[in-house]
Order: structure tokens, then sequence, then C-alpha cells
């Protein structure tokens, strides 16, 4: 695995970026659930996991608790930052709090208070970061995607935010994350083909091949939940085999999959058999419909 390398400074508080890490209770669910009854969390969900931990978070780092409003389409701050300014003010006289300023319609800035290097060639990349999107309070801030060339622009960055609606606010919370960055090449180009009939063929088979027996022969694990919606762990289980030993490993799984069905076909069959056997022959004894009917 390739490692990605940035360095950062900080100002006045500031709270260098790092590793996302999933919160159980929290913004990842609220609790470890996973049987029979349970309400669906969203680490259930793996693409979920591994997006969520993807990048690095990026915590609001002031003592004052701050609410921005949308009042009439006007950013209004909630907050008494008045004992802060006091320290802010030593380290930087003309700098004013608070850390908030709406310079564009519907939008407005705050101060990371981080300053981040990135490897030549690269960008840092904002984005909301994943509690937004377990919210169910709507208090979450939402940051606008942008890249910033962290190889040579040298300042402390601010991150832009959509303004809540009307009469809703935006909460900040000392140690609260409110974006997540994510270090990636500045330029990418995209081959977009479409796929072979070889290709086309392999992709149908093991999508037709999850539906068929994914649950029942692949899945290690399934459950069903409080609303009587079933769930499994195939695609887990796939990926932890692609990791192992890549799309070999994934054909694998389909033939052995497959092999599992046969078996158990063979199996209910044998013991039809032996169930059979051990009825009495008149139960068992066919009824012929060409045989004479004696009364006639």
């Amino acid at each position: 695995m390739k490692t990605t390398s940035l360095k950062y400074r900080t100002w006045y508080k500031g709270v260098p970026p790092k590793p996302i890490k999933l919160e159980i209770p929290g913004w990842a669910g609220s609790s470890m659930g996973h049987d029979d009854g349970d309400k669906p969390q969203p680490w259930h969900c793996v693409p979920f996991i591994d997006g969520s931990t993807y990048g690095l978070e990026l915590v609001y780092p002031f003592d004052t608790e701050c609410h921005i409003v949308n009042e009439n389409g006007e950013m209004k701050v909630l907050g008494d930052f008045t004992e802060e300014q006091k320290d802010v003010t030593k380290i930087s006289p003309n700098t004013a709090l608070p850390p908030f300023m709406q310079f564009a319609p519907g939008h407005y800035g705050f101060t990371s208070s981080i300053d981040i290097k990135t490897e030549e060639g690269h960008v840092i990349r904002v984005e909301p970061h994943p509690r937004f999107y377990a919210d169910q309070t709507d208090t979450v801030p939402l940051p606008v995607p942008g890249h910033i060339g962290g190889d040579f622009w040298p300042r402390i960055f601010f991150v832009v935010f959509k303004l809540p609606y009307s009469g809703r606010r935006h909460i900040f919370r000392k140690g609260e994350p409110y974006a997540q960055i994510l270090i990636l090449p500045n330029k990418v180009d995209y081959e977009i083909k479409e796929m072979s009939e070889g290709e086309i063929r392999e992709r149908e088979f093991q999508e037709s091949e999850l539906a068929r027996i994914g649950s029942t022969h692949i899945a290690s694990h399934s459950w069903v939940d409080h609303k009587g919606n079933n769930f499994d762990d195939k695609y887990k289980i796939i990926k932890k085999l692609h990791a192992k030993g890549g799309m070999d490993a994934v054909r694998e799984v389909y033939q052995g999959a497959k092999t599992k069905e046969l078996n158990v076909i063979k199996e209910n069959e044998r013991l039809r058999v032996k169930k059979q056997k051990k009825m009495p022959k008149k139960l068992i004894k066919p009824s012929c419909p060409f045989k004479k009917d004696k009364d006639k």
C-alpha cells in the first residue's frame, strides 16, 4: 500500500488532520446490533465504511460553540467569542472573531486554522464529513467540495460551506469534525471503454449467481431487520477474498458456491430416497392410469 505524505502547520488552537474513525454509539450507528430484529446502522454498509474511513477529518478547534443560522438568506452567527478573542489577539492582533464570514449568496467560509503541504502534484480535496450523511438533525455543516493546491499554496486555508436552509442551523462544537479531506493527484485522465463480450458474460454470470445463491452459499451471516428486510455479508466475503487473491479468488468463490448448491441438492435427494424407503410400500406404490378396472 502506497503511503501518502503531507506536512502541516497550525494557527491558534488548530488541530492536525487525523484518520476518520467510526463512532459507535455516535454518527456511525447507535448500537453494535447485527442480528434478527435489529435496526440497520450506517456501519453495516461496507462501502460506506470504506468511503468514510478513507480520508482524514478536520476538527473544529475553537472553545466557543457556534451556531450558523440562515435568516432570510443571510448568515447569522450565534456564539459569544469575547473571551476567546482575548487569546487570539495575543498572537494575532489584527484577527477578529468569530472565524466565520459570508462572502457569497447562500454560502459562508470558515478558517480551518491549518496549512497543509502536500507532495508535488497533489491537491487537498475537501468534502463533507461522513457524519453529515448519517445525521438526522440537519445540523451537521455541509462543506462545498473543493481542491486546494497544497504543493504551492502556503496559506492557512478556509473551508466553504453551504448555508443551511432558512430557519435552520449548522452547529460547530469543539472537537467535532466538520469536514474530511483527501490527498489526490491534481490531474486524472480517464479512459472510458465498453466492456468486451467476455467481460460482459463474466459479469452477468457473477451477477446472476449473486442473486441466485449469494445469500445462501456465499454469505456467512444473514439477518432480518425490524421491518422484515433481509441483509447478509456476501459483499464483505467477496471483498476479503479479492484483497487476498484477486479475481482468481473471486471466481473460485462462485465455483465453490455452485458446488455447495449441487451438494445440497444431492443430499436432499439422498434424504428423500432414504425417507421413501422407510415408508410402507402401499403408500409409495405409484398408481397406473392404464390398470384395468376389475369392476368392468
